[in-house]
């Protein structure tokens, strides 16, 4: 009797621990954050016009672990930028949507891995440049 008791503590020790395994998403304290300048295409050229500037309200998607459709979306500010709070542990992939030309209804996925380690971390992304046709 005492040892069929051992071993129930010991599973469901087993179970406790393996339950609390954490994935990549939200419930975490780390931060992805990074910035959307658009550059101005000449539409005759297809050869970029002026300076890149920031995109606003320009549509950023994260994708936690290896999943195949993203999970979360956020708008850019007035200056470009975005976060992903509350994130923890895991492999991130950021993307965003750029036009491939005036004329057709095509967009490119820009996109970057992240890897969060630290669960306080705060991880700059490289900036994208968006292409404004």
């Amino acid at each position: 009797m005492k040892a069929l008791v051992v071993w129930m503590w010991l599973a469901a020790g087993t179970l406790l621990m393996t339950g609390c395994a954490k994935e990549p998403g939200e419930g975490g304290k780390a931060l992805i954050r990074g910035t959307v300048m658009a550059q101005d295409i000449n539409n005759s050229t297809g050869q970029p016009t002026g300076d890149p500037y920031p995109a606003q309200e320009q549509k950023v998607y994260i994708v936690y672990g290896d999943g195949e459709f993203y999970d979360d979306d956020v708008d850019t500010g007035p200056d470009g930028e975005y976060e992903f709070r509350w994130l923890q542990k895991g492999t991130y992939r950021i993307f965003v949507y750029s036009e491939t030309c005036a004329t057709c209804n095509e967009l490119d996925a820009l996109s970057t891995t992240v890897e969060i380690d630290d669960r306080k971390q705060v991880k700059d992304v490289p900036t994208f440049t968006v292409a404004n046709w």
